[in-house]
């Protein structure tokens, strides 16, 4: 039976993913990706050691065995790296794309928590919840839809065909991975039963492996070089995004994941760029489509079905 603590969770954690991912919109105009995804993961590191130190608790680890402590760290590491990547895409993609049209495709990542999540976690899907998930995920779609051409005689460059296109597959592309990411991070969790930790070695994890590329790759440290202090304030905003998102709604996340399971979480999620949506209207002025109502309608069809049938 599923408790509403951890819907209440689910949707701290959706409103903070909405805002981050508009900050990320906002200031990925200003600054490079790759820059940002080594800052980023900087900053989180630290706000979610000072999460751990304030939430979670480091005992468990003397308790592990050699096993379970390898499994845990191969866990962490797996997510670390998974969800970085797709961070990476999901920059890549904002580029490309608007922020209203990227956030929706990423929640194909749920086609992807459902198999894993059945057949890893032994979880249920149930016929109300796949269901409504595949009624949002319409809705999904629906919002993520090509725009038609204003005037057919004239293709703005921002809008040509091959970086729609392009914005779309990494989109995807961030889709699996954030599944991988959640996936790993969820067995990881059951071996514990400690998020906040968890959190906090995974986001260390990745951002030691990105820190170590960048030896090679140098944009990677462009959030750190003096001739970009004009733009610190851009790098500043997206590392205090990562720090609300990444390092503490994931984490309010995967503690509702262990309370209502991570396929009912999962699902409920869904409902992200509903509200995502909303905030690019009103804050970004982003552009008004009249499938948005179309699309609401879909999403609370769907969440009808997922809590009352």
């Amino acid at each position: 039976m599923a408790e509403l603590i951890g819907f209440i969770l689910t949707i701290d954690a959706i409103f903070t993913w909405a805002l981050a991912s508009l900050v990320y919109k906002w200031a990925l105009g200003k600054t490079p990706a790759k820059g940002n995804l080594f800052f980023r993961l900087c900053c989180t590191s630290v706000g979610t050691f000072l999460f751990s130190l304030a939430f979670g608790n480091y005992l468990f680890l003397k308790n592990l065995n050699e096993q379970e402590l390898i499994g845990y760290l191969i866990a962490c590491i797996i997510s670390g790296l998974s969800v970085t990547i797709g961070d990476l895409f999901y920059y890549m993609s904002l580029k490309r794309i608007d922020s209203s049209r990227a956030y929706p495709l990423v929640q194909l990542s749920l086609l992807f928590v459902y198999p894993f999540s059945f057949i890893f976690f032994d979880e249920e899907i149930t016929f109300s919840i796949l269901i409504g998930g595949l009624i949002i995920l319409s809705s999904v779609f629906i919002l993520s839809s090509k725009d038609k051409p204003e005037n057919s005689n004239s293709i703005n460059e921002d809008k040509s065909p091959e970086k729609l296109i392009l914005g779309v597959i990494l989109a995807i592309g961030t889709a699996f991975f954030w599944a991988l990411a959640i996936v790993s991070f969820n067995q990881a969790r059951i071996i514990t039963g400690d998020v906040f930790v968890t959190n906090f070695f995974r986001v260390s994890f990745a951002m030691i492996v990105i820190g170590l590329l960048g030896l090679f790759q140098r944009e990677y440290f462009d959030g750190f070089k003096k001739e970009n202090r004009k733009n610190l304030k851009y790098f500043i905003y997206i590392g205090m995004g990562g720090i609300l998102s990444l390092g503490f709604a994931d984490t309010l996340f995967y503690k509702a994941a262990g309370i209502n399971g991570l396929v009912l979480t999962s699902t409920f999620t869904v409902n992200t760029p509903l509200i995502q949506q909303i905030f690019s209207i009103l804050i970004l002025k982003e552009k008004f489509r009249k499938r948005f109502i179309l699309a609401v309608f879909l999403m609370i069809a769907g969440n009808y079905i997922i809590l009352f049938l």
